[in-house]
């Protein structure tokens, strides 16, 4: 995954849930998130914050500037120090500077800038780091259940076990575009663990959510086109296997040289078009899943696996069009006692 697009998936947690970082960073200061500054510019050349929040403590404003470091670099304390002095003399206001750490570190991080001469301190520039893995058990619990799609980053043991608590957790959220910001910033999390393929095997009845969020849209469908195009060539290659073992065996039958002939252009004749058909048919039965999701929502396993079970086309494609007009599962004789995934 490009480090920008993680960068980006990080500021989206931070936007939505900036008063869930403000009270882990200021615990006992009561605070008020009174808006948020977009797209602020900086005179430093390529330099530019995605946002400020404006934060209130009695009668005075501050800005809350934070920044997500997965390791601690050797210059960063001199960027925030020089982000803090050109956003105040920007906007005239206070600077609240906070770096937040996500990969595990066991020495300790720097949190200041300093100017000597020799072994004398001149200048002396602090500022608060917050390392999340401190606050793993809290997430789980759901007490920062906010910070879910982080989980398995944070996680010591990154396990199947652990993206389970994860989703569970990410439904908690009852603001639909919130929830499914926080699915697609935990797959792409993940994506630094986990095979991608078993990610969206694992996600798969919360990828049509996952499209509302518009930054991994792409990413969705060029999984999707790669897992279309497995699912064909695995076709094509089971289906030329299968030939060429009937082909082989029927050539043994009616004379060794000629049988072979025979039987390897019988094979590859019929291992394509057997590819193609299991192919199609793989991609009709990931279509109707689709459509089913779309227009009932999530569906029971039993579904997911009638429907994977169905081996004729005329079966596929008379279900595909009861779609159209069908009211309910029931009526498309799809109904099923499982749970919902």
């Amino acid at each position: 995954m490009a480090i920008n697009l993680f960068d980006r998936v990080l500021k989206i947690l931070g936007r939505h849930y900036a008063e869930a970082f403000m009270k882990l960073a200021f615990p006992n200061q009561e605070l008020q998130l009174v808006g948020t500054l977009e797209n602020v510019e900086l005179t430093l050349p390529d330099r530019r914050i995605d946002f400020l929040h404006r934060l209130k403590a009695g009668d005075e404003e501050y800005l809350l500037h934070f920044e997500f470091q997965l390791e601690h670099k050797t210059d960063y304390p001199r960027d925030v120090f020089t982000y803090s002095g050109e956003l105040t003399d920007q906007h005239k206001k206070p600077v609240i500077s906070i770096v937040l750490y996500l990969e595990r570190r066991e020495s300790e991080i720097p949190h200041e800038y300093v100017v000597k001469i020799g072994e004398v301190v001149i200048h002396r520039f602090t500022y608060p780091v917050l390392k999340l893995w401190d606050y793993e058990e809290q997430i789980r619990s759901g007490e920062l259940r906010e910070f879910a799609p982080l989980l398995v980053m944070l996680a010591k043991e990154k396990t199947e076990a652990v993206l389970c608590q994860e989703r569970e957790l990410i439904f908690q959220e009852t603001d639909p575009q919130k929830r499914a910001d926080s699915l697609a910033t935990g797959v792409m999390i993940a994506s630094r663990y986990f095979d991608i393929d078993k990610l969206w095997d694992f996600f798969s009845e919360e990828v049509e959510q996952m499209r509302q969020s518009g930054f991994i849209t792409d990413w969705i469908e060029e999984a999707e086109a790669k897992a279309s195009e497995r699912g064909l060539q695995h076709g094509l290659q089971q289906g030329l296997q299968q030939g060429l073992q009937q082909g082989l065996q029927q050539g043994l039958q009616q004379g060794l040289q000629q049988g072979l002939q025979q039987g390897l252009q019988q094979g590859l004749q019929q291992g394509h078009q057997q590819g193609l058909q299991q192919g199609l048919q793989q991609g009709k039965q990931a279509l109707i899943l689709r459509l089913l999701r779309a227009k009932f929502g999530r569906l029971p396993k039993s579904v997911k696996e009638r429907i994977f079970g169905m081996a004729s086309e005329e079966e596929l494609d008379r279900l595909g069009l009861l779609i159209l007009t069908a009211k309910s599962l029931e009526e498309m004789g799809l109904d099923g006692g499982q749970s919902n995934v």
